[in-house]
């Protein structure tokens, strides 16, 4: 591998999000074990009452020795079609995040049509990039099955019908601002969740994606313990699409915990 070995998006048991197995403890532990040289935590911060438990987070962090750097971000989730995130600069300063990542989590329309869908998807994939606060747009055309079951949607699995112009899109903008496309290994290349044929038309996109020299990011999304050692799916996915050193993401600023000295 001729990058870090990072794992930067994973949740913790104090958001609620992630299970009582992602104790802070747990998940330096388990990073450190897998080969992690560099890890973050990004809870999600969708509304003002979370800011308490990223204070939390961040204290705690503070309290610990790490084997490995750690970094401390925020993961940012759209609560309604084509408004921004929760989030500014005097949040960030006011509570010490070092990098942001952020995206579309809901299909933000009741009525079946898969190219409006798509389109949604799209628009605010490029609404993220332009974000001068977000660093990192987390898993593109991810979709919760439980939420297309609950509006009897059919199931979303299969990429060819998302238009390559569309890739190769968001790779330019991503590319102009600066931003990172996450490859993440739990909502979008576990196999034990997402089909193989999706898996493979997956990397295909990222694959265009990568065609206009974007950056990635690496992430687990880790909300079990067992999830985490799915980031080396994502490791091999950096391989195979040759990103070199450079091309993968890691915050500028020094990690709030860093590593003993080997």
């Amino acid at each position: 591998m001729n990058h870090g070995k990072f794992d930067f998006h994973i949740h913790t048991d104090i958001i609620g999000c992630a299970n009582k197995t992602m104790s802070i403890e747990n998940i330096l532990a388990t990073c450190a074990a897998a080969g992690c040289t560099a890890i973050a935590i990004t809870d999600h911060l969708n509304q003002p009452d979370q800011l308490p438990q990223h204070r939390i987070i961040r204290d705690r962090l503070l309290n610990l020795r790490s084997p490995i750097d750690v970094y401390f971000g925020a993961e940012l989730n759209y609560s309604a079609r084509n408004v921004d995130f929760f989030y500014d600069e005097n949040i960030r300063d006011e509570y010490g995040f070092q990098f942001a990542l952020g995206g579309i989590h809901e299909t933000f329309t009741d009525t079946y049509d898969l190219k409006t869908i798509i389109d949604i998807q799209h628009r605010h994939h490029l609404m993220t990039c332009r974000n001068p606060l977000v660093d990192v747009l987390v898993h593109p055309y991810w979709f919760s099955k439980s939420q297309f079951v609950k509006k009897g949607f059919p199931p979303f699995q299969t990429m060819k019908d998302v238009p390559a112009s569309y890739a190769r899109e968001l790779g330019q903008v991503a590319m102009d601002t600066g931003t990172a496309i996450e490859i993440n290994s739990h909502s979008m290349l576990d196999p034990a969740y997402i089909n193989a044929d999706f898996v493979k038309e997956y990397i295909d996109y990222l694959a265009v994606i990568a065609e206009t020299g974007a950056t990635f990011a690496l992430g687990s999304d880790a909300h079990d313990i067992g999830q985490l050692n799915g980031i080396q799916d994502a490791w091999a996915v950096a391989e195979t699409l040759h990103l070199s050193a450079h091309r993968i993401y890691k915050p500028k600023c020094k990690p709030l915990l860093t590593a003993p000295p080997s």
